[in-house]
């Protein structure tokens, strides 16, 4: 039986650029709002500009509030991802509560990492997908051990 953490430890420090992004993105229009030239040709106003690196920068903090949430509820509940054997049972958050759901090593088809995001998708036989996201596992080296054991 192997055990991997699935629970982000500092999940503020590992989400710290998304929020300060997001609130530079708010603050800077706010205080020195710009508009948007291409050469002499101006191609949006200040107001614009504004309202669109507004909404990017919610956006981003919306973004790393969930995924601090996440991480916080997991830690709460002892997120812990158990192979054993030919069973896979992991955490899953469902409407604000940890719920521990399971599968077989037989049942995957196929596995896949996204390097530019960080997750690794489990795809099974009945269709069902699975998303791992790497801010979660203590490592990378964790993560690809257990993407490892599930390639058997």
């Amino acid at each position: 039986m192997k055990s991997f953490n699935y629970a982000s430890t500092s999940s503020i420090k590992e989400n710290l650029t998304s929020l300060i992004l997001g609130v530079a993105l708010i603050v800077i229009p706010i205080v020195y709002p710009f508009g948007i030239r291409i050469g002499a040709k101006p191609i949006l106003g200040p107001v614009p500009t504004t309202i669109l690196m507004i909404i990017a920068g919610l956006y981003m903090l919306y973004t790393a509030y969930r995924k601090i949430r996440q991480a916080r509820a997991l830690s709460a509940k002892g997120g812990v991802i158990t192979v054993d054997d030919n069973q896979v049972t992991y955490p899953i958050i469902r409407k604000g509560s940890v719920e521990q759901e399971n599968f077989s090593i037989a049942e995957v088809s196929e596995t896949s990492y996204d390097e530019e995001d960080g997750i690794l998708t489990v795809a099974l036989n009945d269709g069902k997908t699975i998303k791992f996201d790497v801010d979660f596992f203590d490592s990378l080296d964790q993560l690809k051990e257990f993407a490892a054991l599930l390639q058997k």
